[in-house]
C-alpha cells in the first residue's frame, strides 16, 4: 500500500472517530477535538499535495470526500463566522425554519433570559415524542412569544415542565423527561439541563434551556450540551436542526 493511501485512511479514521465521540464528550472537548482535526487535515493535505499531484484522477476521488467531511464537521462554526461577517452563501446559511416561528422563539428566549425565568423548550424532529406528549397538558396552539413566555412564568401551573413544539405548533406543556445518567455532566447543572441532555440522548430532539440561576441560554442536541450560547448561535441551531 502506498504511503499516501495510508495517510488517506488515517484521515478517514480520524474523521469517523471525531464523529463517533460527538455525543460522548462535553462541548468544550468536542470543539478542541474538531480544532485538532482541522489542523491535522490541513497539515496532512499540505504534506500529501506533492504526492497526489502526480497521481491519477482516481487518487483525487479518494481525497475529495475528506473536504466534504471536514465542512460537515465544522459547518456550524463556518455558518456562525459567515453570519458575523454578514455573508449568506448557499446552503450553509439557508433558512430552514419558518421565519415567524424563529422570531417568536428568539423573542421569548430573550424575554425569559433577561428575567432569569427558567424554561425548557423542546422541538420534536424525526423521532416521535408521543410518550412525553400524552401525559402532558395539551396546548395545540400556534407558536408565539407571548404564549411561551406566559407558560414559564413561575406562578403558572405549567412552568416547571417542558414545552414540546412540532412545526409551528406548541403541542403541550408541563411534560417531564428522564434525566441523563452520564457521570461526566457537571454537578452545577440543574434538573432542566440534565433532562434536556437526557431527551437528546433518547431521541433526535433539540432542546433550548434557560437557566433560572443565571439566565444563560443553552442547547442540548445529539447527546451533548452547548452552554451559554449567543443569540447568533441559537439562530444557527434552529436553522441547522429544524427542517421544514
Amino acid at each position: 500500500m502506498e504511503t499516501v493511501d495510508v495517510i488517506i485512511i488515517q484521515m478517514y479514521l480520524l474523521a469517523l472517530f471525531a464523529t463517533a465521540v460527538k455525543a460522548k464528550t462535553s462541548t468544550a472537548m468536542y470543539r478542541l477535538l474538531k480544532l485538532f482535526v482541522v489542523v491535522f487535515f490541513a497539515f496532512v493535505l499540505i504534506e500529501a499535495w506533492n504526492a497526489l499531484w502526480s497521481f491519477h484522477i482516481v487518487s483525487w476521488v479518494k481525497v475529495a470526500p475528506l473536504v466534504l467531511i471536514l465542512i460537515i464537521m465544522v459547518r456550524t462554526e463556518i455558518r456562525l463566522m459567515l453570519n458575523y461577517l454578514g455573508i449568506r452563501v448557499g446552503l450553509l446559511t439557508s433558512n430552514t425554519i419558518e421565519e415567524n416561528v424563529k422570531e417568536a422563539i428568539l423573542k421569548s428566549v430573550a424575554y425569559l433570559s433577561k428575567r432569569k425565568i427558567g424554561a425548557l423548550i423542546t422541538f420534536e424532529r424525526d423521532v416521535s415524542l408521543d410518550d412525553f406528549i400524552q401525559p402532558a397538558f395539551p396546548i395545540h396552539a400556534p407558536v408565539s412569544a407571548e404564549l411561551l413566555s406566559t407558560i414559564f412564568v413561575p406562578t403558572t401551573p405549567l412552568h416547571d415542565g417542558a414545552v414540546i413544539i412540532k412545526g409551528n405548533e406548541v403541542i403541550c406543556a408541563g411534560t417531564y423527561f428522564p434525566p441523563t445518567e452520564r457521570g461526566d455532566v457537571p454537578k452545577y447543572l440543574g434538573s432542566r439541563h440534565r433532562a434536556a441532555i437526557g431527551i437528546s440522548e433518547a431521541t433526535d430532539a433539540l432542546t433550548v434551556i434557560i437557566s433560572e440561576e443565571t439566565g444563560f441560554v443553552s442547547v442540548a442536541v445529539d447527546g451533548y450540551l452547548d452552554q451559554d450560547i449567543s443569540n447568533e448561535s441559537l439562530v444557527l441551531y434552529l436553522e441547522k436542526y429544524l427542517q421544514n
